[in-house]
């Protein structure tokens, strides 16, 4: 082995040309599989930070029409924890941003609150501290806060004397009891501070739809067992408590799929992509080490004659072709390092649950890197070497030193179709989301977002009355529209397409009651006088909300077009009256005014029926801004909170954003993955450009004499390029033809990654296939070029 070692060293460097691109084929390859496989290691196989992650569930509410929605209210939270035999703890957390003063300027940060089993159930200490104690939960003990390690690092100056000391959150003082670790994070969450949840029992029964539930197993229980536990427990809640749990049951998720499940299916794709891309690069080499082992019938047959065995010869072979893969897996590894740092930056907020700073070349990464580095050395190296481990001696030595062997064309040839129908499969995939992404990227999202700037104003526990909360934000808007370069603005207590709104349900007045669970829901939003102007979102009937919607006014509500389709289809609903079991349940709102469809959680989600109310008539936060500018609206936003400043210099602004940059990041997830996906198919579609080229160029090389005795018989320049582009072509509508079943199957794949395109799209296929027809003929233009120029008196006098 060490002989063949040296000698394989040996042979690689003789051939510099050879070596050089092949192992740059094969580095593409296993760099783009280490760093894909370096997110699908972090976001699905790493072991989550939680003690014995294996037991964590988390516990949802089943409604009609979804089956994982918030718990109705803390009450049947409450029942959970009391009547429930499957977990050893259930907690309740509420994601709910907060404000900070003192201790530098004002800021917002992502927070938590949480019921004092939280931590507990999760199994992560503190790093200085304690977690919170039951009495935590009790109104009047909840003013402590536990903090992130990155929270009090960054703002408190790493502190030594953190633990005890007061801070100012929400305007109000608050004890620091704790420190969490900075590698604590909860999935879906970026929380940087953490509040005890302190439950009112007879307030929390008429409370809404607001918590989230984390469960740890007991020994034994298993998540069917803890879900029959828990219909058991939803149907007497539903006996007991029919006004919240008429039809409405329980869901036992566990975390490990509540975390991966709308990410697996585009992370495996790309890992599948990559994949295909590796397995095209192990067919070109595999064609470059056939056509090498050609080259060497003399030096093999020589060997075979002084006694090499035909699995000597083999293992001389595939010991090259595995010293060329570790050659490609080194500077593989070295890329796939880079590209781990561009895919960190472009990751689509859908995963950035994730800690970043796992997706990196840990162990598992590494032997990944290393698994695949042998296997692809001898996946490209069997061809070549079992051929010449069947070298005919006598035939090899008759042919002469300078005789090349013409055997292998077969083999060759079908590594040719191999990599175009991978291609063709690719390249299918890649343009059917292509063309879902133009297709998305189209869709008008309800309102005008060029030259509209939005921020949240983070002014929660700032006004304890809501009149206070009133004339913050009407001087707001009144020193914003002074601004110069402002055209118009308003607010909104939740801004589209940020994948999160609230809805209630509602009826017609004029329509029976269709009972709990099964009325209607509506997406709602609490917006100024002004929003509608801001946004853009143009009106079609009736009015907008003014400023004579206020306290104390008849209840006015302006819905979208879709409510007014589905529930007034042939009605004008001007004047009509809807209940809404949002502030006023009890009471009737008038429909004052129809707005166009607004997509409130994401382009690729049909409208759903939508009403809005007046922010002067139902106060509710957090408050959004939005503010419609004649020029850049980057260049106002300076100017923008200093007059907000001016009116209160501790209320924290944060996301301060265009709304384009919302548009745009709401598209993230199909950007990432199309602009990967194609990346990896015009990779392919290189390699086996260059795979037919090399072919196509041996072939003529090999038929030298052939084409020379064409010439001599008469035939014209055409005819002889017609000769080796049919070879070309002919290989190359095989494999579309093969690629093109194999698509039909694999593009199902990404029915669920799909907007607006079946998987079976006619276009994408046709325009793909001929794109990779046009590439082929590229690929045999250039040898066939070279072969109707063949001097005929020059081929066989050198014959």
């Amino acid at each position: 082995m060490r002989k063949d070692l040296r000698y394989g060293f040996r042979m690689l460097l003789k051939s510099p040309g050879f070596t050089l691109m092949a192992v740059l084929a094969l580095a593409l390859g296993i760099g783009a599989n280490t760093a894909i496989f370096s997110v699908v290691n972090a976001v699905m196989l790493q072991k989550m930070p939680f003690e014995n992650p294996d037991r964590l569930v988390m516990v949802w509410e089943q409604s009609p029409r979804t089956s994982r929605t918030n718990v109705a209210n803390p009450v049947n939270f409450l029942e959970w924890q009391a009547r429930n035999h499957s977990f050893e703890r259930i907690a309740a957390l509420v994601p709910f941003p907060v404000s900070l003063a003192g201790d530098g300027e004002p800021e917002q940060v992502d927070a938590m609150i949480v019921s004092d089993d939280f931590f507990q159930i999760l199994g992560v200490k503190p790093i200085a501290g304690r977690w919170f104690t039951p009495e935590g939960d009790t109104r009047g003990k909840d003013n402590v806060v536990i903090l992130s390690e990155g929270l009090w690092r960054r703002r408190y100056g790493a502190d030594p004397n953190i633990i005890g000391r007061q801070i100012r959150v929400n305007s109000q003082s608050v004890t620091v009891v704790g420190v969490m670790p900075a590698s604590f994070r909860f999935p879906f969450t970026k929380s940087e501070l953490w509040r005890p949840m302190a439950i009112d029992r007879a307030r929390a029964a008429q409370t809404g739809r607001y918590l989230q539930t984390v469960a740890r197993l007991r020994d034994g229980a298993t998540i069917p067992s803890a879900q029959a536990d828990m219909n058991i427990i939803a149907s007497q809640l539903q006996r007991e408590r029919p006004d919240f749990n008429t039809k409405w049951g329980i869901t036992v998720v566990d975390l490990r799929e509540q975390v991966v499940g709308d990410v697996r299916t585009p992370l495996l794709v790309l890992l599948g992509a990559v994949g295909v891309v590796l397995l095209i690069a192990c067919a070109n080499v595999a064609n470059l080490m056939l056509m090498r082992a050609a080259g060497r019938g003399r030096e093999i047959a020589i060997r075979a004659a002084l006694g090499a065995g035909g699995m000597r010869i083999a293992r001389q072979l595939l010991v090259e072709s595995t010293l060329l893969a570790a050659l490609g897996g080194v500077l593989g590894l070295l890329a796939g390092i880079w590209a781990i740092d561009v895919l960190t930056t472009a990751l689509p907020r859908t995963i950035t649950y994730v800690n970043l700073k796992t997706i990196r070349i840990d162990a598992t990464v590494f032997l990944f890197t290393l698994a695949v580095s042998l296997a692809t050395g001898i996946l490209f190296g069997l061809a070549p070497a079992f051929k010449a481990a069947r070298t005919d001696v006598q035939e090899s030595l008759k042919e002469g030193a300078r005789s090349v062997a013409a055997g292998g064309s077969f083999s060759r040839g079908a590594l040719v179709v191999a990599e175009v129908a991978l291609s063709m499969m690719l390249l299918t995939g890649a343009g059917l989301l292509i063309r879902s992404f133009a297709r998305l990227a189209n869709v008008n999202p309800g309102f005008d977002a060029p030259h509209v700037l939005s921020m949240q104003i983070a002014a929660a526990g700032r006004f304890n009355t809501d009149q206070k909360f009133l004339d913050f934000c009407n001087q707001m808007l009144e020193k914003v529209r002074t601004v110069p370069g402002v055209e118009a603005a308003g607010t909104s207590h939740f801004l589209p397409l940020g994948r999160v709104i609230p809805g209630t349900g509602f009826w017609r007045a004029d329509q029976p009651f269709p009972g709990h669970g099964s009325e209607p829901v509506t997406e709602v939003l609490v917006v100024m006088p002004g929003y509608f102007a801001a946004m853009n979102i143009p009106p079609i009937r009736g009015r907008v909300l003014t400023e004579r919607d206020r306290a104390g006014a008849p209840f006015a509500v302006v819905v979208n077009q879709t409510l007014v389709l589905q529930f007034y289809p042939h009605e004008d609903p001007i004047g009509k009256r809807i209940y809404l079991q949002w502030n006023h349940p009890k009471e009737t709102y008038e429909i004052v005014g129809v707005v166009g469809d607004v997509r409130q959680k994401s382009l690729d989600k049909d409208p759903k029926p939508g009403v809005f109310l007046s922010n002067l008539e139902a106060p509710t936060g957090p408050i959004n801004l939005v503010v419609r500018t004649h020029g850049d609206p980057k260049q106002l936003a300076s100017a923008i909170r200093s007059e907000i400043h001016s009116l209160d210099r501790e209320i924290p602004i944060a996301d301060v954003k265009t709304m384009d940059e919302y548009v745009s990041e709401s598209v993230a997830a199909p950007r990432f993955n199309t602009i990967l996906l194609g990346g990896f198919a015009v990779l392919a579609l290189v390699l086996a450009a260059v795979g037919i080229f090399g072919v196509i160029s041996y072939s003529v090389a090999q038929r030298t004499r052939e084409i020379g005795v064409r010439r001599a018989l008469g035939a014209d320049t055409w005819g002889v390029m017609r000769l080796v582009i049919g070879q070309g072509m002919g290989l190359t509508a095989i494999g579309v033809a093969i690629g093109v079943a194999g698509a039909f199957g694999v593009t199902r794949l990404l029915q669920t990654l799909l907007f607006g395109v079946t998987p079976t799209d006619p276009a994408t296929f046709a325009g793909v296939a001929a794109v990779l027809s046009a590439v082929a003929f590229l690929g045999s233009y250039l040898p066939a070029r070279r072969a109707s120029k063949v001097d005929p008196m020059a081929a066989l006098r050198h014959e």
